[in-house]
């Protein structure tokens, strides 16, 4: 299978003031390790910046529904959201408006 044929993964994150650049490349070499053990073609992240903003979210999901993508992987659902109401609610948006499926990767 050649590297365009691999159905394509996003990463999605979020950048708390306290990361420094390793710890977010390093989060993001997990959620790139996956996706290649997986079989996914890993094409970006998506990452929020901005506490209770989920424009970066947005655009995500815009994304997925523009390309017919279907997967994204975060390094755990905390990126999603902190509060496990929010959390479900925006796994059913990506669900429902992109068929999207949601993996976590627990960083090493």
């Amino acid at each position: 299978m050649t590297d365009h044929e691999r159905p394509v993964i996003y990463g999605y994150m979020r950048v708390q003031r306290s990361h420094t650049d390793e710890e977010l490349l390093a989060l993001e070499l997990d959620l790139r390790l996956f996706a290649d053990s997986e079989g996914y073609r890993y094409v970006t992240t998506f990452q929020e910046f901005e506490s209770g903003c989920t424009r970066a979210f947005g655009a995500l999901v815009a994304e997925l529904t523009r390309v017919g993508g279907h997967h994204v992987v975060v390094p755990t659902m905390d990126h999603l959201a902190l509060h496990p109401l929010l959390q479900i609610h925006l796994l059913m948006k990506l669900e429902l408006d992109a068929g999207a499926e949601v993996f976590e990767v627990l960083p090493s």
